[in-house]
């Protein structure tokens, strides 16, 4: 079977090494009685041990001519299925699957939607073990008071405990990557409902609107009316009027948005 050579225009970098995948079936742990969903299988090399586990293995890919590729290569097992098409409008539903592990190479510029399809169906995922760029698995597991702390932080680990597990160099991919890419596990939290995430998210985007001003400076007018009522709000929170929204926790957050509902500011 000839090789299947990477399209750059949709930013695929393949991964080769046998060492790099044992530890990554180290952190996932195949077992014959899971289910698994892989995001963007590529020319197989995480999909056919996967499936050799005797797994239930879905492959959604993206790319209808390496999905004739994937096809090819795993014709001999029956515990596998291979998809076409955009894993982002994917529902595990439709394969059947209620209770499933993710495990996924993730380009760049996916990374974010597939995290808020992760916080869509946290419910239904038992973990997830993720590659995404180095950059992006520091953002993902930050914590308060550090440059990496976003709101994509904040909303991955409202839901996830996550678990930064090893960086995987440039070499281990074909072609080579620009950057360091990195492994993470995402472990679902039990309590992780939030009646007015909208509201959360609303006040969490409008808090880290520029880095460099202050959260009051952020939040208002947008959020709240005026600059004394947004003093007077963070002093009954305990917080200095000069922090930054880097600064506060996913909590502190949350305490915020409460206080914003019960004045009824949003």
């Amino acid at each position: 079977m000839s090789a299947y050579h990477a399209k750059k225009r949709l930013g695929q970098h393949f991964l080769k090494s046998p060492e790099i995948v044992h530890k990554i079936l180290e952190v996932i742990h195949p077992r014959r009685e899971h289910a698994i969903i892989e995001i963007g299988p590529g020319r197989g090399a995480l999909t056919l041990p996967l499936v050799r586990s005797g797994a239930k293995v879905i492959a959604v890919e993206f790319d209808r001519d390496v999905t004739r590729y994937l096809n090819k290569l795993v014709r001999d097992f029956d515990n596998v299925t291979v998809i076409n098409g955009d894993f982002l409008t994917f529902e595990p539903d439709s394969v059947g699957l209620t209770r499933f592990t993710l495990v996924g190479n993730l380009p760049f510029n996916i990374t974010s939607p597939v995290i808020e399809w992760m916080i869509r169906h946290h419910q239904m995922i038992d973990d997830a073990c993720l590659m995404v760029q180095k950059e992006m698995a520091l953002r993902l597991a930050a914590s308060p008071k550090s440059k990496s702390w976003s709101p994509l932080s904040i909303f991955t680990q409202l839901h996830f405990d996550v678990v930064y597990c090893f960086d995987v160099a440039p070499q281990h991919f074909r072609p080579k990557p620009k950057v360091t890419s990195a492994v993470i596990k995402l472990i679902p939290k039990e309590k992780t409902h939030i009646e007015y995430f909208a509201q959360f998210e609303k006040v969490v985007r409008a808090s880290f609107r520029s880095r460099r001003k202050l959260l009051l400076n952020n939040l208002v007018p947008d959020i709240i009316p005026q600059p004394q009522m947004a003093r007077e709000i963070l002093r009954k929170l305990g917080l200095p009027e000069n922090c930054r929204a880097e600064q506060l926790s996913a909590k502190q957050f949350l305490t915020l948005t409460d206080c914003l509902k019960v004045l009824k500011i949003i």
